[in-house]
Parts: C-alpha cells; structure tokens; sequence
C-alpha cells in the first residue's frame, strides 16, 4: 500500500508538473510569436499574426505567412493567386492586395488572376465588402447599360485574317452571372475585386473604364481572424486538418 501511495504522489506530481509546462510553454510561445515585427518594401508593420516566410518558426501565425520578393510583399492565396500586399490595417483587422497583373500609368494593364467568387476555407480570409469585375469580349457590340466599354484602354481589335474577326471588349461590375447568361458570342476573359463604395453600384452608366481602372489599381481588401480558424483536428469546432482538401468548416 505504501509503495502503490507512492507512485501515485509521483504520478499527480509528474501530471501536474506538466500541465503547469503545458501552460507556462503555450503562454511563452503565444508571446514570442506576437514579439516579431518584420518589413518588406514599402509594407513596414508586418506583425502578429503576420510573418514573413523567412523569420524564426516561432513568429506570427503559419497561416498568415506573407513573402518578400524583390522588396515586394506578397501574398499567395491558394484559391485565388498571387497578390502584391499594400498595406495592413491591425485595427480593422484588413489587409489590401493589388493584382501583379495592374498598373496605376497604364489602364491597358489586365489582372492576372481569376478569382473564385468566394473565398474557402484554406485561405484563412474573408472577403467583406467587394464587388466583382468581368472582362469580355464579344464578336458584335453591345448595347447594354450594365457593360462598360473598355476602349481606349483595352482597344477593339482586328484581323485581315478572316479566321479571327473584330472583337470588342466590356467589363461588368458587381453583376454575378452565370455562362449561359452571356451575350451570344461574348466570352469570359477575365474577373477581378473591386471595393465597394468607389461609384453607386446600381448605376454604371456614366462610369468610364478609366475610372474602373483606378479603383482597381487601388488594391481590395480582406478581413483576417486570428484565433477564429482553428488548426489540426478540434471536434468541437467541427474543423479538421487543413491538408484535407474541403474537411474544414466552422459552425
């Protein structure tokens, strides 16, 4: 009895030595990843719960993982692309990206990417208050109040080959549509994010393509929530390993 009495004092000592561990070290690591503060560019408060993907493992938060190209901060979202990071806002908790593919002196620049509608739930953001931008080209004009016309930006073009006939380009701002919604012999060329609140979104008719151009070239914003997603498995979270493809959710 007095032997079995004494394995278990060291057995509550050992399981209380390291619960105390546990919350001592989890405490110690949750200051030294909020500690880091690093820069890129002209991006110069990249902290908490951002890193870059060159500072110690023990900064920030692995899923906000920013990289510093040329002196150029960049995000990659896995659903989306690669963006250029304009600048943080730790207060409203946004982050603004810019398309690589736009460039503020020339509005014949096009994005490059062709985000998804929606953002999911690997890229760790959420997208607030955006609208979408489609480009098109048709093989005849449209007469319509809800496409803008993009020359002389993005000019008509045309062959004298007879295999590649004129066409003319429109964008389309805020409209969600579907293929078979599309002007017959129009197609799809491209879609990027534009914030809200640049012109009054139900009326485009006195908007120019310029005017969209320097509102895209602007950058858009989305929000991050540190500390909402969850990582690894976390049944009560109903969220499970990020490396599972479409497991995660959040209730």
């Amino acid at each position: 009895m007095e032997i079995s009495g004494s394995r278990s004092f060291t057995l509550s000592l050992a399981f209380l030595l390291l619960s105390f561990c546990s919350g001592t070290c989890n405490a110690k690591d949750d200051t030294s990843a909020k500690s880091c503060t690093s820069s890129c560019g002209h991006v110069h408060n990249i902290s908490y719960p951002f890193r870059l993907n060159d500072d110690p493992k023990y900064c920030g938060d692995v899923r906000y993982t920013l990289s510093c190209e040329s002196n150029i901060t960049v995000l990659y979202l896995p659903s989306s692309g690669k963006y250029y990071v304009q600048a943080i806002n730790y207060n409203d908790k946004t982050i603004r990206l810019l398309d690589p593919g736009l460039v503020n002196t020339n509005c014949s620049s096009m994005p490059r990417n062709f985000p998804h509608n929606t953002l999911y739930y690997y890229d760790h953001y959420s997208r607030g208050n955006l609208t979408s931008i489609y480009y098109f080209k048709c093989l005849n004009p449209l007469n319509s109040s809800l496409y803008v016309d993009t020359a002389p930006c993005l000019n008509n073009t045309s062959s004298s080959s007879s295999s590649q006939p004129k066409t003319y380009s429109y964008v389309m701002v805020g409209q969600y549509m579907e293929v078979w919604e599309l002007d017959e012999g129009c197609s799809a060329e491209g879609r990027a994010w534009m914030n809200l609140g640049h012109f009054d979104h139900s009326d485009y008719t006195n908007v120019s393509y310029k005017d969209i151009h320097s509102a895209l070239v602007y950058g858009f914003e989305l929000h991050f929530w540190p500390g909402i997603r969850c990582q690894g498995w976390n049944y009560g979270s109903s969220c499970f390993p990020d490396t599972i493809p479409g497991a995660s959710t959040l209730d």
